[in-house]
C-alpha cells in the first residue's frame, strides 16, 4: 500500500467521502485477517523501530469504529468455524506481546465489544529484553557514524546520514535471511561498526506485557495464542530449534494462562519463514489454525488452516488508504 500508485488508485477508489466506495464497489465475501503490532500514544512519539506501529490510540479508535460499522468483526474461533459462510468478516490480530496492546488497545477494543487475538512471544514475557528488530533500530537511529559497513553481511556500505527508516528496514531484511546460528554475529557486527555496542536490555523492562496482563486479556474474552519462545524465523532453524521454540511457547502458555495454543502466527510471517516442518510440529502442539503475513485475505473454499493469510496495518496508512483495503482486499490487502 506504500507505494505511491497504491496510494493514488486508493485515493481514487474511495473519495473524498468516507463512505462513497460502498456504492461504487463490488463487495467481497470472506474474511480478512488484519495485522496489528504497537500502538502509540497519540503524540506520535515511537520508540525503537517505528515500522513495527501499526496506528495511535486515535488512528485505532477511528478504524475500530468504521469496522464495527460496517462489517462483521470476529475473532479466530468464529473464522474456524464459519470460514466459508457468505459475508465479509474482519479480524483483528495482534503479534508479539508488547505492553501497549494491553495499555492502549485493549480498552478500546473493550469500548467497541471486539474480540482479537493476541499472539505471544512468551520468552519476552517471561525474561523481557529488546528483540532484534528493535536492537537493529536502536543501533541505526544512535549511531553518530555515517554508514555501516558490509562486512561479510552487506553488499556495500549502508547510509546512516540519510533515510534511517530505510536503512533500518534493510538491516531488519538481511537479518531475516540469516541461518539462525549467525543472527547473533550479525547484531555484534552492527553494534561494533555502528559504534553503539549492544543495547542495555534494561531498555526492555517496560517493553513487554506481564504474565498478570496477559491474563487479564484472557479474562476479557481476548484469543490467546503462540508466536515462539523468542521470535526466530522459524524456516532458518532446524527442526529441533523449531520444536522447542512452538513446544516451549505452548507449555508457557498453557502454565500462566491454563489455556491450549489453538492458534498460532509465524515470526515475520513471509513465504519462505516457515515450511512444511513447522507446519507439522504444530499439528502436532495441537495447533489448529497459523497466520501468516505476506497479505491477502481467505476466500471461501481456501484450505490451508497452516498458512491463514493476513493483511499489516502500517501507522503510516492513511484513512483512505485503510478504507480501500477493506473495499478490495484482491487488490490493497498484498504486496
Amino acid at each position: 500500500m506504500g507505494k505511491p500508485g497504491k496510494r493514488a488508485a486508493a485515493a481514487k477508489l474511495v473519495g473524498a467521502r468516507p463512505l462513497g466506495w460502498l456504492a461504487r464497489v463490488p463487495l467481497w465475501r470472506g474474511a480478512l485477517v488484519l495485522a496489528y503490532h504497537r500502538i502509540a500514544r497519540d503524540d506520535g512519539r515511537v520508540e525503537f523501530d517505528p515500522g513495527v506501529y501499526s496506528a495511535t490510540t486515535a488512528g485505532f479508535d477511528a478504524q475500530l469504529g468504521f469496522l464495527t460499522s460496517h462489517f462483521d468483526v470476529v475473532g479466530p474461533g468464529e473464522l474456524e468455524r464459519h470460514a466459508d459462510e457468505p459475508g465479509r468478516r474482519i479480524v483483528i490480530t495482534f503479534d508479539d506481546g508488547y505492553r501497549d496492546n494491553h495499555e492502549l488497545a485493549l480498552p478500546i477494543l473493550q469500548r467497541y465489544g471486539v474480540t482479537a487475538a493476541f499472539f505471544l512471544a512468551t520468552g519476552f514475557l517471561d525474561a523481557p529484553r529488546v528483540p532484534w528488530w528493535d536492537e537493529l533500530a536502536w543501533i541505526a537511529k544512535r549511531s553518530s557514524r555515517s554508514q555501516i559497513d558490509p562486512g561479510e553481511w552487506l553488499d556495500r556500505p549502508l547510509p546512516l546520514d540519510g533515510d534511517r527508516a530505510a536503512a533500518i528496514a534493510e538491516l531488519a531484511r538481511v537479518y531475516k535471511s540469516l541461518d539462525a546460528v549467525r543472527t547473533d554475529a550479525f547484531l555484534d557486527h552492527c553494534a561494533d561498526v555502528a559504534g553503539t555496542g549492544r543495547c542495555d536490555p534494561d531498555l526492555a523492562e517496560d517493553m513487554w506485557m506481564t504474565w498478570e496482563m496477559a491474563g487479564e486479556l484472557r479474562d476479557a474474552g481476548m484469543a490467546i495464542g503462540g508466536h515462539t519462545v523468542t521470535h526466530p524465523v522459524l524456516a532458518r532453524t532446524d527442526e529441533v530449534g523449531q520444536r522447542e521454540e512452538i513446544e516451549g511457547c505452548r507449555q508457557r502458555i498453557v502454565e500462566q494462562l491454563g489455556v491450549l495454543m489453538s492458534c498460532f502466527a509465524y515470526p515475520v510471517g513471509l513465504r519462505d519463514s516457515f515450511d512444511d516442518t513447522t507446519k507439522s510440529l504444530l499439528r502436532d502442539a495441537g495447533v489448529r489454525m497459523a497466520f501468516s503475513l505476506y497479505g491477502g485475505y481467505t476466500r471461501r473454499g481456501y484450505r490451508d488452516p497452516y498458512d491463514v493469510p493476513r493483511a499489516s496495518v502500517s501507522i503510516g496508512m492513511r484513512p483512505q488508504d485503510f478504507r480501500a483495503m477493506l473495499a478490495s482486499p484482491r487488490l490493497f490487502a498484498r504486496w
